[in-house]
């Protein structure tokens, strides 16, 4: 449902002189007129209203039952989700109503805030059923003088905010803040990250390299288990969905998880578990199978910092990824083969 439009009252009221009689003596009519010029001056304007709140659309869900620390009154709150959805919007460059139309939801969730700085995760769902994807953030907020700032995962205000900032442990904070810089990260060719499942095992590629950009690829099969694909802090975007970000300016996002361990920014190890294949749908979009829905994230380029990248070209678990059809395509590994969809893979680590 789309939220009301907004109400514009008119500026002042228009101009209406008098009716002037027919014949008057010399004088009267400039001496009226400009007592109805006087008169209209002195009327007041209506005050414009201010923006209604993004918190008040239908389509936007706060959230704050996973806070570790929460100092906030309700009115901070409210500041603080209308100024990460405006930062979302931007990213996104939409509309809170043209997501409403599309059937996605805005959620914010406040993790933690204390001494004029918030943390947390700002998410985009997708259409319930639909072969869409949704979106994410971690965000870090500092309040100033003119209200609050914020910075979305993958911009230096996040770096910077976060950096500053007293919340999460020391360590987390400055290596997070670090590792999503893009201004500190430069490209490798070397990615350095393996498979969602333990090193020396296999699983069944389901579906190649799909998504927006193919920046996803589908496992099932084997143990089932999701483990993270290299070290890193790992965060819990919502019940289901796992991003680990790792020190070398990438982060992998684990999605349709089941048996799920909520995970606030626990530091994991490579093969650290996670969920197991399943069809959790806690931001939409849909599944046909459990599986794990597997995706990469890199912080190097500037002009699309904290995006998902594209699997074409990249090595992942010892296999180079090659786009296709959505879904279609395959990985290779010189001197072993080449896997299609539908296949085991084996996961070499990295």
């Amino acid at each position: 449902m789309s939220p009301p439009a907004r109400y514009s009252p008119p500026f002042g009221e228009a101009l209406t002189l008098p009716t002037v009689p027919r014949f008057l003596p010399v004088g009267t009519l400039p001496i009226i007129a400009a007592a109805a010029l006087v008169t209209s001056v002195a009327t007041p304007v209506s005050a414009q209203p201010a923006a209604p709140s993004h918190s008040a659309a239908d389509n936007v869900e706060i959230i704050a039952e996973h806070a570790e620390e929460l100092d906030l009154s309700p009115a901070a709150e409210n500041t603080l989700t209308d100024a990460v959805i405006d930062d979302v919007l931007a990213e996104r460059d939409t509309e809170l109503s043209t997501l409403a139309a599309q059937e996605r939801d805005v959620r914010v969730d406040i993790r933690e805030a204390s001494e004029g700085s918030a943390f947390g995760v700002a998410i985009v769902t997708a259409p319930m059923g639909a072969d869409e994807d949704p979106h994410a953030w971690l965000f870090a907020a500092e309040h100033e003088n003119s209200g609050w700032m914020v910075g979305l995962e993958g911009t230096e205000e996040f770096s910077s905010i976060l950096a500053d900032s007293a919340l999460l442990e020391e360590k987390e904070r400055e290596t997070v803040a670090a590792s999503t810089n893009p201004s500190e990260m430069a490209p490798a060719s070397y990615i350095g990250v393996g498979l969602p499942f333990s090193i020396g095992t296999s699983m069944v590629m389901t579906g190649g390299p799909h998504g927006d950009v193919g920046q996803s690829v589908d496992f099932a099969g084997g143990a089932g288990q999701a483990r993270a694909a290299r070290g890193g802090y790992a965060y819990s975007l919502c019940t289901g969905w796992t991003r680990v970000i790792h020190d070398n300016g990438y982060s992998t996002d684990y999605y349709h998880l089941e048996d799920y361990q909520w995970l606030p920014g626990n530091n994991v190890g490579v093969g650290h578990y996670l969920g197991t294949q399943g069809n959790s749908l806690c931001a939409g979009g849909s599944t046909t199978g459990a599986h794990i829905h597997y995706s990469l994230r890199g912080y190097t380029d500037p002009n699309a910092p904290g995006w998902y990248l594209t699997m074409n070209g990249k090595t992942l678990g010892g296999w180079t990824f090659v786009q296709g059809a959505q879904y279609g395509g395959y990985a290779y590994r010189n001197g072993v083969g080449t896997v299609y969809p539908g296949n085991w893979m084996y996961n070499y680590g990295f």
